[in-house]
């Protein structure tokens, strides 16, 4: 690879990098549409769904995995535009420990509501107000395992391109269907769609044990702080809630969604 077309990028500075610092910040992704990936699972993921990358960057001399080399090897013969970080530079974009080396820009994938498909027994995630990136992350994690459709955002506290956000969804961000829309184009559509609402709270009608749900669905997820506001109570058709045992009276907000969304997934057929 030529110099001229893999260039070291050494200086806090340089435009490149300040880009690159930008997107650290919900401002600058926001105005940008972009966002940071980092590590070679990350970016491994990205590129085996095809999501657009818009820039990798990368420290040869800390890409010592043999997969992690071809991996960039693959990107820069896709023509991605490329550079060099030096170490310093690059330990300022990264979260992890022990940094591997590799990281990349990449476009945000937003969908319409509209454009979702929903089959008889599709599964659906409505998030309300989680403000942990790093919960967020974990429950985007987990909804690709429990075979979620997609997931929608009703308002605008959840940002899924936080860095804490990305690297907690341990590359499950790429592969789900993403919306942002209010609660009231949410009910419009789940009504439109005879989609069943279900509400996650601790003063829920049914033990989610013995629930049994019509489907398709959607289930509805709040802060772990105030659960979901009355408004989208209000429109669910069902309300579940998990019994707690001893003196604990409630779970973290990834845990709970998983508990829920497994048990919902699992009653599917």
């Amino acid at each position: 690879m030529h110099e001229e077309k893999y260039p070291l990028v050494s200086h806090p500075h340089d435009p490149r990098f300040t880009f690159l610092r930008s997107l650290q910040s919900a401002s600058g992704r926001i105005k940008s549409g972009k966002y940071l990936i980092e590590g070679i699972r990350h970016v491994s993921r990205c590129f085996e769904q095809r999501v657009p990358v818009e820039l990798m960057f990368e420290i040869p001399s800390i890409l010592s995995n043999p997969f992690g080399q071809r991996l960039a090897r693959r990107i820069r013969q896709s023509k991605v535009p490329c550079i060099r970080l030096t170490p310093h530079l690059y330990q300022q974009l990264s979260l992890a420990a022990e940094p591997q080396g590799i990281g990349a820009v990449v476009r945000q994938r937003w969908h319409e509501l509209s454009s979702l498909k929903v089959t008889r027994d599709s599964l659906w995630l409505a998030i309300e107000s989680i403000d942990q990136p790093g919960n967020l992350g974990t429950i985007l994690r987990t909804a690709e395992a429990a075979g979620v459709s997609g997931v929608l955002l009703l308002d605008s506290v959840p940002d899924p391109w936080d860095p804490a956000c990305v690297r907690a969804s341990m590359g499950s961000l790429f592969s789900q269907r993403l919306v942002r829309c209010d609660i009231r184009e949410f009910t419009a559509w789940a009504r439109r769609s005879g989609v069943a609402v279900v509400a996650s709270s601790p003063r829920g009608l049914f033990d989610f044990n013995v629930f049994r749900c019509r489907w398709p669905a959607a289930l509805l997820i709040g802060s772990e702080r105030s659960g979901l506001s009355d408004q989208l109570l209000d429109v669910a058709d069902f309300s579940l809630r998990i019994p707690m045992r001893g003196d604990c009276d409630s779970l973290n907000v990834a845990v709970a969604t998983g508990v829920l969304l497994f048990a919902l997934s699992g009653r599917r057929q």
